[in-house]
């Protein structure tokens, strides 16, 4: 999410780091292809350069900084990684990024002494690209002081699990293990029909023991094997298989795109293969495709974390255009905790979020009807009067001329316009009293139930 004003960067050690692409709700893009899983996010840090002059400017981009050094970026966002350490500046839409190849050492730093009991608590790194950085941590808004320690606890440690770990690595093994494939080297010596049926052979069989030993775990663990140890296994187990089997996903993702263009440019599509195709779609969506971070590893930023993948989750695929601009909580309390998976938020929690999209100004705010009292999620773009308009010219077209006693006589009902515009009869209430309201239609109220007309009079003054 790039800056949308043309005045120059700001030169500080967090415009100097490695670049970071940020997404249009201010959520960091993780490298999805190499693995890369966000695991801790800390608020209320600075980002102090500690070295003698200055940090050299970008050479991409050195032209759009300022000539004025400052050597204190405040008010940032430390977000850990298995793959690097990214400090974000959400105010100015700017992030940057300190990889742990490049990171020497990562040491714990300051905290309360004689001469200073009040001193701030620190992570001091020695990198090969930047010099000496610390990493300060001012704390929540409550108790800024007793939880900056805990905050910077809770961050070294999750650094040092990632440096141990070495996920970065994981695309060279990944790369070497892909070339030893039976699939690959078997196939190699085969042409023709027969070496795809034997890859296509392989693949499954790949494929089904990737799965059974990235959920199944370590079963050769013996009874002498403690219950915490064995548990450890299984989760280095599934993570050593996430990015196959993450690829796998993708791989499924892309097929079903496919198909599903084959449907909708085809009129004589088996009905067979589109079940399959939407029982892959369940399953893959019963997966969870989100990444998600509990409150503990979230920390005071939750809520805005959350929001955050609202947003983005919604305005993936364009879910909250083609529902009309709106949907209704539930809808999206159901959706995006299927998407997750696990780590499954509360109703209380989705309202929270909703509650800082508009001071976020993410594009998205929650809304309710005076009539009933329904609570939405509502895209800012969304014009009611573009929607009553809409109503009205639906309840025009639906308007004929009465032959006989028996044809029906037009106008549009909540059904009517549930089917048409594809969205629950609940918010299609809502749109057509709302159009009422608002002078474009007329009700009329029978035994048959409420249909709406065009309003004669709102046309007349129009024209």
């Amino acid at each position: 999410m790039a800056s949308s004003n043309n005045k120059p960067r700001r030169w500080s050690p967090l415009t100097c780091l490695g670049t970071t692409n940020l997404s249009p709700s201010g959520l960091i893009q993780l490298e999805s292809d190499a693995g890369e899983v966000e695991t801790l996010v800390r608020t209320n840090c600075e980002l102090r350069y500690e070295g003698s002059g200055q940090l050299p400017k970008p050479v991409d981009n050195s032209s759009g900084f300022t000539d004025f050094w400052t050597a204190i970026d405040v008010n940032l966002s430390c977000h850990v990684t298995t793959h690097r350490i990214v400090l974000v500046d959400e105010k100015e839409s700017i992030a940057g990024s300190i990889p742990y190849p490049l990171v020497h050492t990562a040491e714990g730093k300051g905290g309360p002494s004689f001469r200073s009991p009040k001193a701030s608590y620190k992570i001091e790194l020695n990198t090969l690209a930047w010099g000496e950085l610390l990493i300060v941590f001012r704390g929540g808004e409550r108790h800024p002081y007793s939880q900056s320690g805990k905050d910077r606890d809770a961050a070294l440690t999750a650094i040092h699990r990632a440096q141990k770990r070495k996920a970065w690595e994981d695309r060279e093994r990944q790369a070497a293990k892909e070339a030893a494939r039976p699939s690959q080297t078997i196939t190699a010596r085969k042409v023709g029909v027969d070496a795809i049926m034997t890859k296509n052979k392989l693949l499954l069989k790949e494929n089904a023991n990737l799965a059974e030993t990235a959920f199944g775990g370590n079963n050769k663990t013996t009874k002498h094997v403690s219950k915490k140890k064995g548990n450890q296994e299984d989760i280095d187990a599934f993570m050593r298989e996430a990015t196959p089997l993450l690829k796998v996903i993708q791989k499924y993702t892309s097929t079903i795109e496919r198909e599903r263009k084959a449907a909708a440019a085809s009129n004589n599509d088996a009905a067979k293969q589109h079940n399959d195709t939407e029982k892959l779609v369940a399953m893959l969506e019963n997966m969870g495709m989100t990444s998600a971070l509990s409150e503990k590893q979230s920390g005071s930023m939750y809520h805005k974390q959350l929001a955050r993948q609202i947003v983005d989750f919604l305005r993936h695929n364009d879910k909250l255009t083609k529902a009309g601009g709106m949907m209704t909580l539930t809808d999206v309390y159901c959706l995006f905790n299927r998407a997750r998976g696990t780590n499954m938020i509360s109703p209380d929690d989705l309202l929270k979020a909703l509650d800082l999209m508009k001071d976020l100004g993410l594009g998205m705010s929650r809304r309710s009807f005076q009539s009933s009292g329904v609570l939405v999620i509502q895209d800012d773009a969304f014009d009611d009067e573009v929607m009553a308009k809409k109503l009205a010219d639906l309840a025009s077209s639906s308007m004929k001329q009465k032959a006989e006693p028996t044809d029906d006589i037009g106008g549009i009902t909540v059904i009517d316009v549930s089917r048409t515009l594809k969205i629950p009869a609940l918010l299609a209430n809502e749109q057509l009293q709302s159009a009422e309201q608002m002078g474009w239609l007329c009700r009329d109220s029978t035994i048959e139930g409420m249909r709406y007309f065009p309003n004669l009079f709102q046309a007349a003054t129009s024209c």
